[in-house]
């Protein structure tokens, strides 16, 4: 059995390192698309940074919560330690998908990637078929594109 550790649940531990230390083709790594805005918010360093280590990815759609100075969600009471956490469709918010998708073709991922969306129980079908289309189309499409500014260190 294989383990990939998302470093969402452990925001305070360095998992990419933890991963290297383990030193065991068994513990490797998976970045949560949704959980980029937790994370940090420069997605292709992120990718390259955990590329040795990329072992599975989970797709979905996230609002920046950081956006608005911060205030993009209120909340009452305030200083409630509730918190938003949502996994949308492709488009539905801020994750920048150019620069996702093309930071994989770039760091050559091939690796499980997962739809993970959990918001519209009530359209469940229709948001997998869509999500299943958005992914199977932008991974045919970085794999015809030759990307280089990203594999020299930018992120666009």
């Amino acid at each position: 059995m294989k383990i990939a550790l998302d470093p969402y649940m452990f925001r305070h531990l360095p998992i990419a390192e933890m991963v290297r230390g383990i030193n065991s083709p068994m513990v490797r790594y998976l970045y949560c698309a949704p959980h980029t805005f937790h994370l940090g918010e420069d997605i292709a360093a992120m990718l390259r940074y955990a590329a040795p280590e990329l072992a599975h990815v989970h797709i979905a759609d996230s609002f920046n919560h950081t956006a608005s100075s911060g205030l993009r969600y209120i909340i009452n009471p305030p200083g409630s330690p509730a918190r938003i956490h949502q996994h949308l469709d492709i488009g539905q918010g801020d994750v920048d998908w150019d620069v996702f998708f093309a930071a994989l073709h770039d760091v050559g991922f091939d690796g499980i990637a997962t739809a993970c969306v959990f918001a519209w129980e009530e359209r469940a079908r229709d948001s997998s078929t869509f999500m299943l289309e958005q992914i199977t189309r932008r991974l045919a499409t970085q794999s015809q594109t030759v990307r280089t500014p990203l594999a020299a260190g930018s992120t666009r």
